[in-house]
């Protein structure tokens, strides 16, 4: 194996041929700015490079010995599909072309090969690796600047609702969060309990969907041994867990009334 000099690690491309010859004579002609070449003689040791590196394009002969490009060409597109994979051979064949491209790959070139021609294709890949690339950075850019405490959105509304959970998080002792199903309550929640005075203690949840209404108060407000029949313990309420933090009751509104008038007196 030999390596180029690098311009642009970022930037791979990998060349596996049985012949050294070939591996020198494509290496010397893709060479260019801002591309690192790698080199493998045995298609193992290239899918080693792939696993290890993971170049943005390869360029495989197809008759090898160990392993054929078409399985080296299956391997590199299970471990990476977005992987661009050339295939090159003296025994083209339009059967074996066409499997090649239904198994992914993004070419098929017979040798010789045109130096020119190559250069053109593997160019016209670069560029869209790069704007792949371009494409993600923008796209972590954007998801970073819109992000907050965990929360993506950058509609009018929700910049409003994200304002208000920062101007209200630092004062808030109760507050009620109303939302369909899937809005984000619990996000919503969780980011005042972050930005409050109350941060470095427990945020507790209770879904109140889920309890049995006798169960309510014991959850609530705990119990004392022998309270019941059944309560064999001391057991803290979530309040007390709670206590120096947050309580979220998600799903309020499944609370029986009895309860929640209960709730009111302790809010």
């Amino acid at each position: 194996m030999s390596v180029t000099e690098t311009v642009d690690p970022a930037t791979l491309l990998l060349i596996i041929d049985d012949d050294p010859g070939s591996l020198e004579l494509l290496s010397a002609a893709l060479a260019r700015p801002g591309l690192e070449i790698l080199t493998a003689s045995d298609p193992e040791d290239g899918l080693e490079i792939v696993r290890s590196r993971r170049p943005q394009i390869v360029l495989t002969d197809l008759v090898m010995p160990k392993l054929s490009g078409i399985e080296v060409l299956e391997r590199i597109i299970q471990f990476d599909p977005a992987t661009d994979v050339i295939l090159m051979t003296a025994h083209y064949s339009t059967e074996s072309a066409v499997e090649a491209i239904k198994k992914g790959a993004s070419d098929y070139l017979n040798k010789p090969i045109s130096l020119l021609t190559l250069r053109e294709r593997v160019g016209r890949l670069l560029e869209a690796a790069r704007k792949r690339r371009r494409s993600l950075n923008l796209e972590d850019e954007l998801r970073t600047g819109w992000e907050f405490e965990g929360i993506i959105g950058r509609s009018p509304l929700m910049c409003a609702m994200l304002a208000r959970i920062q101007r209200v998080a630092p004062h808030y002792r109760a507050a009620l969060i109303t939302g369909g199903t899937g809005t984000g309550k619990d996000l919503a929640a969780q980011a005042l309990h972050r930005l409050s005075p109350v941060s470095s203690g427990r945020y507790v949840v209770l879904n109140c969907s889920a309890v049995v209404e006798t169960l309510f108060e014991s959850e609530l407000f705990g119990h004392v041994k022998g309270s019941f029949t059944g309560a064999t313990h001391d057991k803290p309420g979530l309040f007390e867990h709670a206590h120096e933090g947050t309580l979220f009751l998600d799903e309020i509104g499944d609370m029986p009334l009895s309860t929640q008038a209960k709730l009111l007196r302790v809010v």
